[in-house]
């Protein structure tokens, strides 16, 4: 139900809210008909106390039927095949607004349940849904439950998904037969760990009209929509575009080698005058299992690394970056800076600047 303000009143009041107040109103769904009036006395209090009432439509919810909503952050996890027998290896979504909408609510169910597995070479997806209860719309007919198969099937391309735990658990045994595509650009092993190196690869633009790639890369490319707060993917019309992706080798319970991705990055490649070329980050991603272990780091120096090859890149840009990527990208540059000009780290440099800034 939007909020109708008058532009009298827009003028009159500067409204601010509480944080508390904010979660009450973000959860009204207008149900009843005393919704409205229940609205308004709420505003009634809001004005009185000089708050801020959002511009968002507000929903009523009845604490008879609160058990039948969830936020999709609460009730969705996630688990690579490589983890399946590890029950601490799930993960959440750290964005759920691009499915499932900018109030995060999920309406009609209690106790829901929504868990997806992956193959983690493949990226097939299987996910499956339960809940203990189910609202009877029959006897509540002004509800709308909420279709949550579509909802994800919307998002998710249907030639990767499946519901059936059957024909995704059949198309496991393929998973040893995968192998990376792309160009190998760098290797490196994490301290600590001596059984598992590491690989980055490039992707470059032959790669766009393969289909095979392409229908790959889009699964990858679902975790996206999970874990970065855009709703940019893949254009495999873009011909002038970079994908750089980090596998992890590793040994099955067969002895086989095998590879899995863990991470990526797309870059776009714009044109800078005169004849120059300007490549802009416009993704990176490394899966929550593989975070915080350096992974960003390797791969991103790797990026850098490769196109300062380059000699027409005049320089590399980031669309926007959030505030993690940036702290990652000061980390690489600096390091980069000390590894390049080391003279700047010098003792005779660092002492002529501080007399400079002095």
């Amino acid at each position: 139900m939007n909020i109708d303000v008058s532009a009298t009143e827009q003028q009159n009041y500067q409204w601010k809210i509480q944080s508390e107040q904010i979660n009450d109103m973000k959860k009204i769904i207008e149900i009843y008909p005393y919704a409205i009036e229940t609205l308004g006395r709420a505003l009634s209090v809001v004005r009185i106390n000089a708050m801020f009432i959002p511009t968002s439509s507000a929903i009523l919810i009845d604490p008879l039927q609160r058990e039948f909503y969830s936020l999709p952050q609460n009730i969705i996890k996630f688990k690579l095949k490589k983890d399946f027998e590890h029950n601490d290896n799930e993960f959440v979504p750290e964005y759920t607004h691009q499915i499932f909408g900018r109030n995060k609510i999920i309406f009609g169910y209690k106790n829901l349940k929504i868990n997806f597995y992956c193959l983690s070479s493949s990226f097939i997806f299987c996910f499956n849904v339960n809940y203990d209860e189910k609202i009877n719309q029959e006897q509540n007919q002004e509800l709308q439950t909420d279709d949550i198969s579509q909802l994800l099937i919307n998002w998710i391309p249907s030639s990767i998904t499946t519901t059936s735990l059957d024909l995704f658990l059949s198309k496991i045994k393929y998973e040893n037969e995968y192998l990376p595509f792309g160009k190998q650009l760098f290797n490196y092993k994490l301290k600590g760990e001596e059984s598992s190196p590491y690989f980055i690869y490039c992707i470059n633009q032959n790669y766009f009209n393969n289909s095979r790639f392409i229908e790959w890369f889009s699964g990858f490319e679902t975790f996206v929509k999970f874990f970065i707060n855009s709703e940019s993917t893949i254009n495999n019309k873009d011909f002038k575009m970079i994908i750089y992706l980090l596998y992890q080798q590793y040994q099955n319970n067969n002895k086989q080698i095998c590879y899995t991705p863990i991470g990526f990055s797309t870059l776009h490649l714009y044109y800078a005058y005169p004849d120059k070329k300007r490549p802009r980050i416009s993704q990176i991603l490394i899966l929550p299992p593989y975070q915080r272990k350096g992974h960003g780091r390797h791969l991103l120096t790797t990026i850098y690394n490769d196109l300062r090859k380059d000699s027409c890149v005049q320089d590399i840009t980031a669309e926007d970056p959030s505030d993690k990527f940036i702290a990652l990208r000061d980390l690489v540059s600096l390091e980069l800076c000390h590894k390049y000009l080391p003279d700047l780290f010098s003792k005779e440099s660092i002492l002529k600047t501080n007399r400079l800034t002095k």
